[in-house]
């Protein structure tokens, strides 16, 4: 190997390989998993696309399809029963440092990504080298660090490379939803993290991006700067972007229209409650009316049968006094004959 000193002595020539790898690992997380694949905000060029989808393979070992699955679920269920990774149900400090074990786990969920991950490249390379060997690149780019800056200094660099996504993916999921502004009155705990977290090419407007995730361009105020909408405007311009939706609305004018969609939102989910009310109650009225009937009809059965019983009880009562009768008439009968017989023997003899 040659050593640290083939890229010169200066420490500082490590430190800018770090913060030059970290800025393009950034603009792959915002440009390309963010607001292409996940929002369908911005489409790249395929070169421009398959060039950020191996940095991203060689840097972070993250599967577009998890990626996307879950971001898609966040928003979902943002702040909320169902939110992968919500500070407000989890805890700040455990989506802040540990927000990568709820990441994992939620990427083992294959009913979330059957469910949330539609519409990810599924070609040959994404399924044999980007999903099946997605360690892979991590491994070459550990084996690249230390070719060019040796053993320990290159662990120390591969280390910052690799902690470099979940560590700003922590800031945005923790304190993006805990910290800063809001512009707009969204129903999740969003916040703006401007202009401090600029660095996160911006993904810092967080509040904003939650009021219109479709949106490829994130700034709202004319006094925010969103680098990644910066970078998709000179591919824009460079033919290598076509971007699909981005807000033109101030923040004013938006919020008017979210008001306006919240509103048509409720008045239809209220109309939609008041026709389920209104099919119940017809529901239970026909229940109600059929268990009359059924009521009736029973009633009618023991009526019924009453009146079987009552009319077997007489005819069996008649039957047995008309047998009776005729017993009585036979007997008397016989009676009557034996008393003539004994009259006739006794004239007879005299």
């Amino acid at each position: 190997m040659p050593g640290y000193a083939a890229l010169g002595e200066p420490w500082w020539i490590a430190l800018v390989w770090i913060l030059v790898a970290g800025h393009l690992t950034n603009m792959v997380n915002t440009l390309y998993l963010h607001r292409s694949a996940t929002h369908g905000g911005v489409v790249f060029h395929p070169v421009v696309e398959h060039a950020m989808r191996f940095w991203c393979w060689l840097t972070t070992g993250i599967v577009t399809k998890e990626w996307v699955a879950i971001h898609r679920k966040h928003h979902a269920y943002a702040d909320r029963e169902g939110d992968p990774h919500s500070p407000t149900l989890e805890g700040l400090a455990n989506i802040a440092f540990g927000g990568l074990f709820f990441y994992r786990k939620a990427a083992k969920d294959e009913t979330l990504l059957e469910k949330y991950g539609k519409g990810t490249p599924d070609d040959w390379v994404e399924r044999n080298v980007y999903t099946k060997r997605r360690g892979l690149g991590l491994r070459i780019m550990l084996v690249l660090n230390l070719y060019l800056f040796g053993i320990i200094p290159g662990l120390i660099v591969w280390t910052c490379m690799v902690f470099w996504m979940p560590l700003t993916g922590n800031i945005i999921n923790g304190l993006g939803h805990a910290l800063g502004y809001r512009t707009f009155g969204t129903r999740d705990d969003s916040r703006n993290l401007y202009p401090w977290g600029i660095w996160i090419l911006g993904e810092e407007l967080h509040n904003n991006h939650h009021a219109d995730p479709r949106s490829a361009k994130f700034k709202a105020h004319w006094w925010e700067f969103d680098i990644g909408w910066l970078y998709i405007r000179i591919l824009s311009v460079l033919r290598l972007a076509n971007v699909l939706y981005a807000r033109t609305a101030t923040p004013r004018e938006f919020a008017a229209k979210f008001y306006r969609d919240s509103a048509d939102r409720m008045n239809r989910r209220l109309d939609r409650a008041l026709s389920r009310i209104q099919r119940t109650r017809e529901a239970g009225l026909l229940r109600i009316e059929r268990a009359r009937e059924e009521q009736s009809l029973v009633r009618l059965d023991r009526a019924a049968t009453r009146a079987r019983a009552r009319l077997d009880r007489v005819r069996t009562g008649k039957f047995a006094r008309v047998a009776r009768a005729k017993a009585e008439a036979g007997a008397e009968l016989d009676r009557a004959r034996d008393a003539a017989r004994t009259r006739i023997l006794r004239a007879v003899e005299a």
